[in-house]
């Protein structure tokens, strides 16, 4: 039914491209001109395929979106490069957080370490919790993925956090998108 294939897109399709992304074990793209070249060839849809591409980073925790991220900036300059990357970093919280919200705890644990429990716990429970995300969120190095799952986990309003990191990482972004296009 409809309501099953919105599902399976929204949720399905990035889980498996994750896991794929997870199970390759040498890095898609060794250089910059094989990443511009495998863009290039999809034309007008290489923006679509770079946030897409640059999502599964953010989902699979051991890769880094930063890597992609920088590359986003080098191959469509800043401000294109500010779009995307902030869209990738933006769609890949978003699907972490329900990930943790909808796979619970005993799922969560499996792939997110119990040091990552203990360091988060208590900025969750925190009377200052979403002031401190949206610090984290907003400087590229302190953003940590597995923290997202966490926060699924939480009674947090999902309205209140998305919104939060919504905002928040137009600062990575930036961020990234200076860097990668060489205006710094």
């Amino acid at each position: 039914n409809k309501r099953n294939l919105i599902w399976f897109i929204v949720f399905g399709l990035p889980l498996i491209a994750s896991v794929i992304g997870y199970l390759v074990p040498n890095p898609l793209f060794p250089d910059k001109q094989q990443m511009r070249e495998f863009l290039n060839s999809y034309g007008i849809l290489a923006p679509i395929v770079f946030t897409a591409v640059a999502t599964i980073p953010v989902v699979i925790t051991p890769l880094n979106h930063a890597v992609f991220a920088l590359a986003g900036g080098a191959l469509f300059g800043f401000w294109d490069g500010l779009l995307l990357i902030w869209l990738s970093k933006t769609i890949g919280t978003i699907i972490n957080f329900y990930l943790g919200r909808f796979l619970g705890k005993t799922v969560v644990s499996k792939f997110a370490q119990k040091s990552d429990f203990n360091k988060y716990d208590h900025i969750i429970k925190s009377d200052k919790a979403l002031i401190i995300f949206f610090l984290i969120y907003l400087v590229p190095l302190l953003s940590n993925d597995n923290l997202t799952y966490l926060i699924g986990l939480s009674t947090i309003s999902a309205r209140k956090f998305l919104t939060i990191v919504t905002l928040a990482h137009i600062g990575t972004a930036f961020t990234y998108a200076y860097l990668g296009s060489g205006r710094s």
